[in-house]
């Protein structure tokens, strides 16, 4: 199986690619920029491709030059009026204020989102579907009131966070 997805990695993946949300995280060169810029592109990654690259270009506006220290700086009371009016598709800017609060938890906790995946992660499972299913959990656990006030009984950060065990 894998040789069949890395040849159809080699045939699609098309480095320079206008339309690929891929080409705004390589704008930026330090590691953790990039971690922070790819999974902001990756949560916002659904709809029309143009749609898709506006809302990301939209939220990187607001975070600046240098997202991973937004990120670590990051306390919603203070910064989320500046996400007024940036919705993707049914996406609201509160979803957006949770998901940049979560990355920041993670951060602190465990040095990087990749840190934070690790935390959960069994180097000796067949997959990482467990590993998958314990981040969403874990990033859903984390403190959600700060960003939405009164937690909704199914927020929208959800939609960033889903679980293979849930069928994603």
């Amino acid at each position: 199986m894998n040789a069949a997805l890395d040849r159809l990695y080699a045939d699609f993946n098309a480095p320079d690619s206008a339309t690929d949300p891929i080409q705004i995280v390589r704008r930026f060169t330090r590691d953790d920029d990039r971690e922070v810029v790819g999974f902001i592109a990756a949560a916002l990654a659904f709809g029309r491709v143009m749609s898709v690259l506006q809302s990301i270009e939209r939220v990187l506006a607001v975070m600046g030059p240098e997202p991973a220290a937004y990120v670590r700086r990051f306390d919603p009371r203070r910064d989320a009026p500046a996400f007024a009016g940036i919705v993707h598709r049914w996406t609201r800017e509160a979803d957006i204020v949770a998901l940049l609060w979560v990355l920041r938890q993670m951060i602190d906790r465990a040095g990087s989102i990749e840190g934070f995946f690790l935390e959960g992660a069994d180097p000796s499972a067949e997959d990482i579907g467990d590993a998958l299913d314990s981040f969403s959990t874990r990033a859903l656990a984390l403190d959600l009131k700060s960003a939405y006030g009164k937690v909704p009984r199914r927020p929208g950060v959800c939609y960033f966070f889903p679980r293979p065990s849930a069928g994603s």
